[in-house]
């Protein structure tokens, strides 16, 4: 499946399309992604679906400048993307990091940056401390593919006349209308206390757990399609399962985010739709 994801992003949809794609609605407006991360879902629906609008969103700053200067300044970001990957060496890597955290990267060449950083950093994990700076090793690549340019290239066609902004996923409420179709990729609830959750300096707490119950309530009650991935975790269906027209599935899907590959493996998820 050609999907110009040109970042990692830990779970990534890539891979669980085919199952997710069931419980996409046949017809909607808008479509929305709050959670965009690597954006496969976006860019499937992009391909495969053509909506006439697109509004994908994230709260992560860099991540969003990163998208916009893929849709509107595609060469000039693979001009500083070529230069990152003819330094590529670990003492280079974390001159890099530094420098990122300090924010002495300006514009397209700090989303140059952050791709490098996440195309060569450890499983692709985006990781920030409690100062907002990001912390992630290298990782063991021989010969790392930070980027391809006709991906680039592709993953900007694309992104003309998408809204991109950064902001909470909440923040599009006041735009969400009948028949619209949301896609939620949250960071999940953990599955333990050791899980990954540091996206942001805060973790995923379980007020975030309501909260977002209650802002898919209010979808719901726009009319709105809605779809929302998180792991399979019994308090979460249950929450779910108050709302009788919920449908609530399971899918299978690789854990891939774990220092030790032994723990690697497949496990289920919650796909929990309306549509």
């Amino acid at each position: 499946m050609n999907l110009p994801t040109f970042i990692k992003w830990p779970g990534g949809k890539r891979r669980l399309i085919s199952q997710l794609e069931k419980y996409f609605p046949e017809k909607f407006g808008t479509y929305f992604e709050p959670f965009l991360g690597a954006g496969a879902i976006f860019f499937y629906i992009r391909i495969n679906r053509a909506p006439k609008k697109c509004i994908i969103s994230d709260i992560n700053k860099d991540l969003i400048d990163t998208y916009i200067a893929v849709r509107d300044n595609p060469q000039l970001l693979i001009k500083h993307l070529v230069w990152f990957k003819r330094q590529h060496s670990k003492n280079f890597y974390y001159k890099v990091r530094q420098l990122f955290n300090e924010h002495r990267f300006k514009n397209i060449k700090r989303c140059a940056a952050f791709i490098y950083l996440n195309k060569t950093c450890f499983n692709g994990i985006y990781r920030v401390n409690k100062k907002n700076e990001f912390n992630v090793p290298i990782g063991r690549y021989k010969n790392p593919e930070i980027f391809n340019q006709n991906t680039i290239l592709y993953a900007s066609e694309l992104l003309q006349d998408t809204i991109i902004l950064c902001q909470d996923y909440r923040e599009i409420l006041t735009l969400v209308k009948k028949n619209d179709f949301v896609y939620l990729d949250p960071c999940y609830d953990p599955l333990k206390k050791t899980s990954f959750t540091e996206y942001t300096p805060d973790k995923f707490s379980l007020q975030d757990r309501y909260d977002l119950h209650q802002f898919i309530l209010s979808l719901d009650k726009k009319e709105a399609f809605f779809l929302l991935s998180n792991n399979n975790i019994l308090e979460v269906k249950a929450l779910y399962k108050q709302t009788a027209i919920f449908s609530i599935s399971e899918i299978t899907a690789a854990r891939c985010v774990n220092g030790d590959v032994k723990k690697r493996g497949k496990i289920t998820e919650l796909a929990i739709s309306n549509a």
